[in-house]
């Protein structure tokens, strides 16, 4: 099967790729490989993925995000002058 032959929105691996490349065919020129776009070929060879191995891809996945470690967000504080202190009011600004 080629590139062309594929429907979009289809997931597919490449012939002699490592098993972990699926890729998704997001337009008649270009498929997407981790939310990523990639040009390609028309006439490439590839292979579709079947139902089966499609659910085991995104067992994967889920999977994978589960491990990966959610980024700590930390905000330097710094002191804030209190409204007496600044000559503000709730009302505004006092001359």
């Amino acid at each position: 099967m080629t590139f062309s032959e594929l429907q979009t929105g289809d997931y597919f691996r490449i012939p002699g790729m490592s098993i972990g490349y699926v890729y998704r065919k997001t337009s008649d020129n270009s498929c997407s490989l981790n939310d990523t776009l990639q040009p390609i070929r028309s006439h490439t060879r590839v292979k579709k993925l079947t139902g089966v191995e499609l659910i085991e891809y995104f067992a994967q996945q889920t999977t994978a995000a589960e491990r990966k470690p959610k980024p700590v967000v930390r905000l330097k504080s710094r002191p804030v002058p209190s409204r007496e202190k600044a000559g503000i009011t709730k009302y505004g600004i006092i001359n």
